[in-house]
């Protein structure tokens, strides 16, 4: 009596270990996956989850800072910057055919640069990575580094500081909001802004310095 009772025991053990089994290798597995794309970001990574969970936890009067967020980041929105370029042309300011220029450039090299960027280090969005935490906004691809409205923005402040603006440059204040409400958003982690901030700023600069020979 007692063997046939532990032959059962044994029985359902072994049938409830290959119930769970594969689960666990599924989770495994996709924990692998994302640590070897994520290995040149881990440290990165460990900062951006940290301060993403202070962020979280620490903003007060959630909802009408997210609808601020909301709104700063549409200003950001690829038609904004066609748009801009456009009255600026028409109205023939000072130095409007190199401001135009010199964005187009800048822009015709940042936007390959950063989907090489980003499809190369694949590394998932805030809500895939940081249990609790759910972007506000629907992202417009899977990966989060760099940070393509903070790269588009501060390439755009960073042109229009270098032949509209001289020493106080406002638009990088704008920059920075955009970059802010990505991670208020919880699309992005911080050093994805951080990144897509330089990223944006070092390609303008370039382009500037490129049409500047011409």
């Amino acid at each position: 009596m007692t063997l046939l009772f532990i032959k059962t025991l044994v029985s359902q053990n072994r049938h409830a270990l290959l119930i769970k089994l594969p689960c666990t290798l599924n989770k495994n597995a996709i924990l692998v996956h994302h640590t070897s794309h994520m290995a040149p970001l881990s440290r990165l990574h460990q900062w951006d989850v940290l301060i993403l969970n202070r962020v979280f936890q620490g903003v007060r009067y959630r909802q009408h800072l997210t609808n601020v967020a909301e709104t700063v980041s549409r200003t950001g929105d690829g038609p904004f910057y066609v748009v801009i370029a456009i009255i600026v042309w028409l109205t023939k300011i000072p130095q409007a055919h190199s401001f135009c220029m010199t964005l187009a450039l800048a822009f015709a090299i940042e936007r390959p640069l950063y989907f090489f960027i980003k499809n190369s280090f694949k590394r998932n969005r805030p809500e895939k990575v940081v249990p609790g935490i759910r972007g506000v906004v629907v992202p417009a691809d899977q990966f989060s580094f760099p940070s393509g409205h903070t790269s588009a923005a501060f390439c755009f402040a960073t042109t229009a500081g270098m032949l509209f603006v001289n020493s106080y440059n406002p638009f990088f204040l704008w920059a920075v909001g955009i970059g802010l409400s990505r991670v208020i958003l919880a699309v992005h982690f911080p050093g994805d802004v951080i990144a897509g901030a330089v990223v944006g700023s070092v390609i303008a600069m370039i382009s500037g310095l490129l049409l500047s020979t011409l």
